[in-house]
């Protein structure tokens, strides 16, 4: 009943809207007889320009959707474009409310007259109803008069909330641009998710397989080294620590869920190259080392993600190649940086592939760069480029 309440308000409202138009014209006519057809047309255009042009300010809409929330209890959302074709669309609605709005308040100031002279028509005279006892069926068909004229003010209700979405609801540039919106917050999300997995299967990926590596040669020369096996615990830990760090990382941005959100550690890139080389050497990989050119040079996020493709291939040679030696050669080659890393198959007949390419194969789309991995001569070999300008994308 409280919607049914709101509604009528609502068609009675879109008689209030009529109504400035309604005086005006009619102090037009009652003018016109005194005023000549130059004076008449000088008053007029105006006004009519006026009365036109305020159905399609631009705020017009956005009360007209807040009075149909409210009022009509239909779902509307917020207006994300203003556009002519959105204004016309208002401007209909406003017609069409003060048209009805004139139409139900004409029908109120008759029947409510009329439906109480019925009632009140057996100790009343109301001519020419009969009055008395002649009367006595005058009272229930002004309570059915009632009645009737309520459920018509809900019927005509209804139609009009049912109405209301199509010139009130998005237009066709409005739902294209809330479309493009999902889309655009569904890719953000994939591409952190991506983000996150790149993150957890390279950085905490190599701690774990240099522990493991570390665990079993230390495990093999138990009594005979236990020089080697203090090492191999020494760096079993820092391995531990590091990994600790890369997860604490890694759950911030996850936490934060955000792909610019502030760096809770700072994370490594090729000037740490060193560190990374000396800790997959302690795990019993055999590496020759081609570094060439000045790291500093190397925009952060290129340097970055170089840093974890090296990472990558060094784990995919120390999981699937166990202790067989590695070549690597970085180069800043002018406007770019080339990784390129051999080692020969494993027992298994390859040395990577999985998700460390795809993630490898991400990181270098993101920047632009090309890549290049799979065997060839007995070897698996990685080549990347990774233009300097990539940092941009």
């Amino acid at each position: 009943m409280a919607l049914i309440t709101r509604r009528i308000v609502h068609l009675l409202l879109g008689a209030v809207l009529l109504l400035p138009y309604v005086a005006l014209g009619w102090l037009f006519a009652s003018s016109a007889a005194g005023l000549g057809r130059a004076e008449l047309l000088v008053l007029l255009a105006p006004a009519v320009a006026i009365g036109i042009g305020v159905a399609f300010v631009p705020g017009v809409r956005v009360l007209e959707i807040a009075a149909a929330r409210t009022l009509l209890g239909v779902d509307l959302p917020d207006p994300d474009t203003d556009t002519w074709s959105a204004r016309r669309r208002a401007a209909a609605w406003l017609v069409l409310n003060a048209l009805l709005g004139g139409a139900v308040a004409l029908l109120v100031l008759v029947a409510v007259p009329a439906a109480a002279a019925f009632v009140l028509a057996p100790w009343s005279s109301f001519p020419p109803l009969p009055t008395g006892a002649a009367a006595f069926w005058t009272p229930p068909v002004g309570l059915l008069l009632v009645a009737a004229l309520v459920a018509a003010l809900a019927l005509v209700g209804a139609g009009v909330a049912r109405f209301a979405p199509v010139l009130l609801g998005p237009s066709a540039a409005e739902r294209m641009a809330a479309e493009l919106a999902r889309s655009r917050q569904a890719e953000r999300a994939l591409a952190q998710r991506n983000r996150l997995a790149r993150e957890l299967h390279d950085s905490v990926g190599h701690a774990l397989t240099v522990t493991t590596l570390q665990a079993g040669a230390a495990a093999r020369v138990l009594d005979s080294d236990p020089a080697f096996v203090a090492r191999a615990l020494d760096a079993i830990a820092d391995a531990g620590r590091t990994a600790l760090d890369e997860l604490d990382h890694v759950l911030g941005l996850l936490r934060d869920g955000a792909d610019d959100a502030p760096d809770r550690v700072p994370q490594p890139d090729l000037r740490d190259l060193d560190a990374l080389l000396h800790s997959t050497r302690a795990a019993g990989v055999e590496i020759t080392a081609d570094v060439g050119g000045a790291p500093d040079v190397v925009p952060p996020a290129v340097s970055r993600e170089a840093y974890r493709i090296v990472q990558e291939g060094l784990t995919n040679a120390a999981r699937h190649a166990g202790s067989a030696p590695v070549r690597l050669r970085v180069a800043v080659d002018g406007d770019a940086v080339v990784l390129e890393l051999a080692n020969p198959l494993g027992a298994a007949g390859r040395a990577g592939g999985g998700r460390g390419i795809t993630g490898m194969r991400e990181r270098i789309a993101v920047l632009g760069g090309e890549l290049t991995a799979g065997p060839g001569s007995g070897e698996w070999r990685v080549h990347a480029r990774l233009p300097l300008a990539g940092s941009t994308a």
